[in-house]
């Protein structure tokens, strides 16, 4: 019976391999301004339809909704999130991977905040004294 046991687990590891995937998305998105995520599918020895979507307190937003044919697959969209009432919240992207033998979904938590502008200013001294006018500097 132990024989045939580690037969089944073996048997399940290479099924499991047959199905190789990696989805780039960084941890931490930003709104209002152009965020990537990547997919990369390998290996594939069906045809399967590839969905991923990011999903918020506002409502579901689908990235891509793709039928891959082919044996390998690297692929990127670049997406735009709305500005937050708050000034973040944790959203859940969910990537589907469906094929007639095949199926694999994965949920992961990523945080959004809110896009922030920074101003640098750089003077020609350290200190001004009252009255005083300084040197405009220009970057180029």
């Amino acid at each position: 019976m132990w024989k045939s046991r580690q037969a089944q687990l073996c048997l399940f590891s290479v099924l499991l391999a047959f199905l190789k995937y990696m989805v780039l998305v960084p941890s931490q998105l930003y709104t209002e301004t152009p965020e990537k995520i990547c997919l990369h599918l390998y290996h594939l020895n069906e045809t399967v339809t590839v969905t991923a979507s990011l999903v918020s307190q506002s409502g579901r937003k689908n990235l891509f909704d793709e039928l891959v044919i082919d044996k390998d697959l690297f692929h990127c969209v670049s997406f735009i999130i709305p500005r937050l009432s708050s000034s973040d919240e944790e959203d859940f992207l969910y990537v589907d991977i469906k094929g007639s033998t095949h199926e694999f979904s994965k949920r992961k938590a990523v945080l959004v905040k809110n896009k922030e502008s920074v101003v640098f200013v750089q003077t020609d001294k350290p200190v001004y004294k009252p009255g005083q006018s300084g040197m405009k500097l220009h970057c180029g």
